[in-house]
């Protein structure tokens, strides 16, 4: 047997409201027809994400859970929530979208009476609580998946860094490979120069040679 225990601190409640919205009480339409419910507005959640949540968490009361798929209520049988009644307690929930969150509407069937702040005020926080307790529980699990999706963006944007600080290292050693190749171009400019000028100073040598050798060739005409 399990028992529901009141264990929420103020600190807990307020970062519970921060994801849902106050529990409104009121009655509400439903398989057994009207009857009194607490409904609260859960934010930034799916509706089959909460219906599958809930079905998880109203299980460790003992109940017998099953979704009626047709209707979209989840049942729960023979709950045991002991601060709220000797007896089981039989759980009705549905949960429908709306817009960018959900809202979770829940019945409480004490035999014969389904739990009221005008019936049953010393009940009442009880239910609060389990249905405060739940949001909290979906709270963290969005909590958690976002920071999943934060911690992948962190890898991709870390990997991102990684690859630029390759680019910047292939830019550099590019640049170094293109400065030693200009400073063997500007060595080579250097050379062909003083090639050049070696070469000017053989030419006019061998000009001179040449024109020795058309004396010689002139003389020997005369």
């Amino acid at each position: 047997m399990k028992r529901l225990i009141l264990l929420c601190s103020f600190m807990c409640l307020g970062f519970v409201f921060s994801y849902a919205q106050e529990i409104n009480e009121g009655a509400k339409g439903m398989s057994q027809g009207q009857n009194n419910a607490f409904t609260v507005l859960l934010k930034l959640t799916e509706k089959k994400t909460i219906q599958k949540a809930w079905e998880k968490y109203i299980k460790k009361f003992d109940g017998k859970t099953k979704l009626n798929k047709k209707t979209g209520e989840i049942f729960s049988n023979d709950s045991e929530l002991e601060n709220m009644s000797a007896n089981t307690v039989d759980v009705y929930a549905t949960v429908n979208q709306k817009g960018t969150g959900t809202e979770l509407t829940v019945w409480f069937d004490l035999g014969g009476a389904y739990l009221s702040s005008e019936a049953h005020s010393d009940k009442v926080a009880v239910a609060e609580t389990l249905i405060n307790d739940f949001a909290l529980s979906v709270s963290r699990a969005a909590i958690e998946e976002e920071l999943k999706e934060e911690e992948k963006n962190l890898k991709k944007v870390n990997k991102d860094l990684d690859i630029l600080k390759k680019d910047k290292k292939n830019f550099e050693d590019e640049i170094e490979k293109c400065k030693k190749k200009i400073a063997e171009a500007e060595q080579g400019i250097e050379e062909n120069i003083k090639a050049q000028s070696d070469k000017e100073d053989e030419i006019k040598e061998q000009e001179k040679v040449v024109e020795k050798v058309k004396e010689k060739l002139s003389k020997i005409d005369d």
